[in-house]
């Protein structure tokens, strides 16, 4: 199955890729009604694949081909072929133990974001990732934090091995994690993404993670969102730094799940 949406329809919103018409239809149900009829599928081989997206002009393409590999090599192939702007936004559906590999591809750049595969997942959160992927896009307005239903959470930070612990932590829980790494370009993202929470690391590549906190809180559409402060060194002066900034509160580096999830916890009351 190359490409398949109902007659008629010019292009979809989303793509979705997997490696058989079994797995794209279960990725398909899983996202539930609110796409129906905005979800063109594809099975490959490879240039199938650019093609279907070419023509269905997907904003958004759900990877789920079986393996990290699979993934990167079609998105480094939408990457390359992408002809048009702005290309699609790319999410990749990924085994638990694939994580660590997919924050590294996000990184570079080569995925736009991912999380785990939704036979590993809840079909709500493929959804909710996805709506994401959309107003990242600019195709959808992403709904407040009032009629959301999971808070978002995203994290600013650059260690590959907090990324994987946060996200291994929190797959279980009801939020939604998003991951930004470079601290030169986080208030925009916290911006388009209008996170329920901030994980804020203190040490950043391209800007201090304090004087970003002090950047969002004198946001006024920014300030209410609570920051919590994520610290290798719980020095008196980093504390008073990320107080007078505006920070909610403090994770001390290195930090159990346990104690991630109580300290969010005490912020997003859907968190157990």
């Amino acid at each position: 199955m190359a490409n398949d949406r109902p007659a008629g329809t010019p292009s979809s919103q989303i793509l979705a890729v997997a490696e058989s018409d079994e797995s794209v239809l279960a990725i398909v149900q899983r996202l539930g009604r609110e796409f129906d009829g905005a979800v063109a599928r594809s099975t490959g081989p490879l240039l199938a694949i650019v093609a279907a997206a070419a023509e269905s002009e997907a904003r958004i393409v759900l990877l789920g081909l079986g393996t990290i590999a699979a993934n990167e090599r079609v998105a480094r192939a939408l990457r390359d072929a992408a002809g048009r702007e702005p290309p699609p936004l790319i999410l990749a559906l990924c085994g638990a133990g694939e994580l660590a590999a997919a924050n590294r591809l996000a990184t570079d750049g080569v995925f736009d974001h991912y999380l785990p595969h939704p036979d590993a997942v809840d079909p709500g959160r493929l959804a909710i990732s996805t709506r994401l992927g959309l107003r990242l896009g600019g195709t959808v307005a992403l709904p407040t934090a009032a009629t959301r239903p999971r808070p978002i959470v995203l994290m600013v930070e650059d260690d590959e091995f907090t990324h994987q612990l946060v996200a291994v932590t929190l797959a279980s829980q009801d939020v939604e994690l998003v991951f930004e790494s470079d601290g030169a370009t986080a208030l925009e993202r916290i911006r388009s993404v209008r996170p329920d929470l901030v994980l804020m690391d203190v040490m950043l590549p391209g800007r201090d993670g304090v004087e970003l906190t002090q950047g969002l809180k004198s946001d006024p559409e920014l300030a209410t969102i609570p920051v919590v402060m994520v610290t290798g060194e719980a020095r008196r002066e980093i504390l008073m730094r990320s107080m007078e900034a505006g920070a909610a509160d403090f994770l001390v580096k290195p930090f159990t799940p346990d104690a991630l999830v109580a300290k969010l916890g005490r912020f997003l009351p859907t968190l157990r």
